[in-house]
């Protein structure tokens, strides 16, 4: 079970859940079409053109702080699993990115907030690189660019999430 909120338009999905944390359940999701201001690694922009990416967080909550690498790792596998479906074969880059070659095309942004030993929340944030061709001087790769062809981000994100759920976050 989860809660879904879409938006065509946010500053960022990561920082409304940030905002937002006590309002919602365990397992909300904030998806939008484009973010104003999507964030990444180390203080980065994310910059994604409209309506081309998959941008999304997921929070969750009441978590002990010693299984954030575990759902980490959960994350990253569906990630490979659901790309390897589409005939994408990514490897995992650390700290948080998901690579085909030398190109880029997922990364994620880690948040958390700890109560001592359980986390008040667990923000992760998502930007796969499904439609966008173009992406100026960074090292950067889609979907779209392997498969040459136009794919259905809703199909991914619907991928995405039923496998998320099958690994019960």
């Amino acid at each position: 079970m989860y809660t879904l909120l879409e938006f065509d338009e946010v500053d960022s999905t990561s920082s409304l859940l940030k905002e937002h944390y006590a309002s919602f359940p365990h397992f909300t999701i904030v998806r939008a079409d484009y973010q104003k201001h999507g964030r990444g690694q180390f203080g980065r922009t994310w910059d994604a053109l409209p309506h081309q990416n998959l941008l999304m967080s997921i929070l969750l909550k009441d978590l002990f702080v010693d299984e954030i690498d575990a759902v980490k790792h959960k994350i990253i596998d569906v990630l490979i699993d659901v790309l390897r479906r589409f005939g994408i074969h990514a490897f995992y880059q650390s700290p948080n990115d998901l690579f085909v070659g030398n190109n880029k095309i997922c990364g994620m942004l880690i948040e958390t907030k700890t109560n001592q030993k359980v986390l008040d929340y667990m923000i992760i944030g998502i930007g796969l690189n499904v439609n966008q061709t173009t992406f100026g001087p960074y090292p950067a790769t889609s979907m779209a660019c392997i498969l040459s062809k136009k794919i259905d981000i809703k199909t991914v994100f619907e991928w995405i999430i039923n496998e998320l759920k099958e690994k019960q976050l």
